[in-house]
């Protein structure tokens, strides 16, 4: 097995894993029964009203 061989392989390989774990990911934010899970922390920022950062 030669370098070019093992470089060939991680780089088909792991484009293969990054692309099913983003497409996993966004699988599960957008299933529709976490929808109301995903609104809550859509609303976390706006808990605390509208004050300075100091």
């Amino acid at each position: 097995m030669t370098y070019d061989s093992v470089l060939l392989f991680s780089k088909t390989w792991g484009a293969l894993y990054i692309a099913l774990f983003f497409f996993a990911v966004l699988l599960w934010t957008f299933w529709p029964s976490h929808k109301k899970e995903m609104d809550e922390h859509a609303k976390i920022p706006l808990r605390e009203g509208d004050k300075p950062c100091r």
